[in-house]
């Protein structure tokens, strides 16, 4: 009796303790306890590999606002797992999460690893935190892929500051908002930026 106990508390508490994890981990009570412990283990894994967590969980909530199936949500945040995982070997182990959560997004908007790793070349030890904002939002903006791409390297190799991408960024919007063709529109305003006298100050460390 004693043994059976000591069993029935031992595992009380475990539902305890995993009931805390959950909650910790900011899922609260939206999911129900298969999806919850599926969701548990990616972002368990995501905090033993180094990986931001917020964005999993932010990923999950996001899905449960929008009101997708269960399914659809763990494979969402599965494969925001994976891609911060690759954005983590590109970028290398000194990325910050911001940079990691950044370049996760930019490669689920399509951009391929080899062309973030030039991006990170090209920007020297500066942060790449805005030219991947800069360059998802293009993406989003129907600007073809390879072009943007290709824009935000030359811009990120030139030294533009990031005040400068915001603004390129901005012009982009409001040229495509007022019926601009998207690649045509980020071409032009990137070529604007390339053909300015150049700051030796910008540049980025080598």
């Amino acid at each position: 009796m004693k043994v059976m106990a000591r069993t029935l508390v031992a595992l009380m508490l475990f539902a305890l303790e995993s009931r805390a994890d959950a909650q910790d981990a900011g899922f609260g009570n939206r999911f129900d306890k298969p999806t919850l412990a599926a969701l548990t283990a990616i972002v368990d894994s995501a905090r033993g590999a180094n990986l931001p967590t917020a964005p999993l969980v932010d990923k999950a909530l996001e899905g449960a606002a929008k009101r997708s199936d269960n399914p659809q949500i763990i494979a969402a945040v599965r494969q925001l797992f994976v891609q911060m995982g690759s954005a983590r070997r590109v970028l290398g182990t000194a990325a910050s999460p911001d940079e990691i959560k950044v370049a996760a997004a930019t490669l689920g908007s399509g951009v391929s690893e080899h062309d973030l790793e030039l991006l990170r070349a090209a920007s020297g030890r500066r942060p790449v935190t805005m030219p991947l904002a800069v360059l998802t939002d293009l993406i989003g903006r129907n600007v073809p892929i390879a072009t943007a791409a290709g824009l935000v390297i030359q811009l990120a190799r030139s030294g533009v500051t990031d005040q400068d991408l915001t603004q390129f960024q901005r012009n982009v919007r409001a040229d495509i908002e007022r019926g601009a063709d998207p690649s045509a529109a980020a071409t032009t305003r990137a070529r604007g930026l390339l053909l300015r006298p150049a700051n030796p100050e910008s540049k980025p460390p080598e």
